[in-house]
């Protein structure tokens, strides 16, 4: 088993979980003083600790399938105990017996009710009364207890997990973090907990988006499970993406000529480059012949990835109704660092162009966007169309972004935006 290099810390689901359970055994205590009956707190226990969900509609879904599960349970309990009591039934063997078959319709019953996610609590209620208590003196009683202790549990579990201490929130500013080392950590078992975190903020009422050079199909992906409501700024500003509706609403193109000087220019150095075309909403990743083992390499691993369209050269319109987004050259640095020269020197302000290492040892990867395809001035138009009075950033460039992260993203990100979202700090 391979140790976190960085333990995450004790959340609040885990403190929950530990009051509610103090809770039940509190209210035992005071059952076991007052005439209400004694029961037993582990299932008080065991109903609050299945309550205690990240979500509160989780929470409540659950909460349903345990109050559903448990009536079920002691409905068929409580009329098999009255069976056996009609019929003299005491072999305990026989009794054990009947008690499986009486399996069959508890769980068809939660089947044709459609709670089939009920049916295993059904059985464990069912199976603590029929098992256990058939031949107690007072069966009735416990059945009776079973449930009280059940919902005593699931009350106490929906308390807890919706407890909110009232905090001032920002409600004005959107805030747009990047995903590489800031949102999502270095270390993967942070994962699930910041997911966790910006949904309860988002559900709150925060204002949260992102911004990366991702396409949006791979934001999809890391970003699943987080309900992301305003668009995303992706392939580095040179698009708007509302994932809600699933279509583009801005896009920087390049220039026609300004495209095709750019990829005689590369060609001229015997470099190829992959040509990142949209045809209508879908993203294409035309290629030609791969010159060097990284590209290749870079192409087989992503080949039939769901997240990439690859196509050959042979294929593109070279039309109207071809509007490149950028280009991609990934070669050796020295390489990559004279093609930028070139054409920097030879487009000029026609082009913008980006470097940045890549996952192959002395290789860079080099994009050619349209001049006007920055995360700037994508971050305009967002705000323009989101209506919000100000932006604030989150990155892991220092200088580049209005709150810096850099200690790896994650736990530390989140922390900053809850900061940042209920006034704590100044901005």
């Amino acid at each position: 088993m391979e140790i976190p290099k960085k333990l995450p810390p004790i959340g609040a689901r885990i403190i929950k979980s530990s009051v509610s359970v103090a809770l039940c055994m509190v209210i035992y205590y005071f059952r076991t003083i007052l005439p209400v009956g004694n029961g037993l707190p582990f299932y008080s226990a065991l109903a609050a600790l299945w309550c205690m969900q990240p979500f509160q509609g989780t929470t409540k879904r659950n909460a349903s399938q345990r109050s559903t599960g448990t009536l079920t349970g002691a409905f068929f309990g409580l009329a098999f105990i009255l069976l056996l009591r009609c019929i003299g039934l005491t072999e305990q063997i026989l009794v054990y017996l009947l008690a499986s078959v009486m399996i069959v319709p508890v769980i068809y019953l939660t089947v044709i009710t459609n709670n089939r996610n009920a049916s295993f609590f059904s059985c464990v209620v069912f199976l603590s009364i029929a098992l256990t208590h058939s031949f107690d003196d007072d069966p009735y009683l416990f059945v009776f207890n079973r449930v009280l202790d059940t919902f005593i549990g699931i009350a106490v579990g929906l308390a807890v997990n919706n407890f909110r201490i009232h905090v001032k929130h920002d409600s004005e500013t959107l805030y747009v973090s990047g995903i590489d080392s800031v949102l999502i950590p270095d270390d993967p078992s942070a994962n699930a907990f910041n997911k966790v975190e910006l949904n309860r903020m988002i559900e709150s009422g925060v204002k949260f988006t992102v911004s990366t050079i991702r396409t949006p199909a791979e934001v999809m992906s890391l970003m699943k499970g987080v309900k992301l409501n305003h668009p995303v700024i992706v392939m580095d500003g040179a698009a708007m993406y509302d994932i809600t509706v699933g279509e583009y609403l801005e896009a920087e193109f390049m220039q026609t000529n300004v495209c095709e000087q750019a990829e005689r220019i590369i060609a001229n150095n015997g470099m190829h480059c992959f040509v990142n075309v949209m045809y209508d909403a879908t993203l294409l990743i035309f290629y030609g012949e791969l010159k060097n083992a990284a590209e290749k390499d870079l192409y087989e691993t992503h080949k039939h990835s769901p997240y990439r369209n690859y196509v050959r050269e042979k294929f593109r319109r070279h039309d109207d109704s071809e509007r490149v987004l950028y280009l991609t050259v990934l070669d050796e640095s020295v390489k990559i660092s004279a093609l930028e020269k070139q054409l920097d020197n030879e487009l000029g302000g026609l082009a913008r162009m980006t470097v940045a290492y890549s996952e192959y040892d002395e290789y860079k990867y080099l994009k050619v966007f349209s001049p006007v395809a920055s995360k700037e001035h994508m971050l305009v138009k967002l705000k323009a169309h989101t209506g919000c009075d100000r932006i604030i950033t989150l990155g892991s460039i220092q200088g580049k972004y209005d709150v810096y992260i850099g200690d790896g993203g994650g736990n530390a990100t989140i922390k900053k935006l809850k900061k940042l979202y209920r006034n704590d700090i100044s901005h």
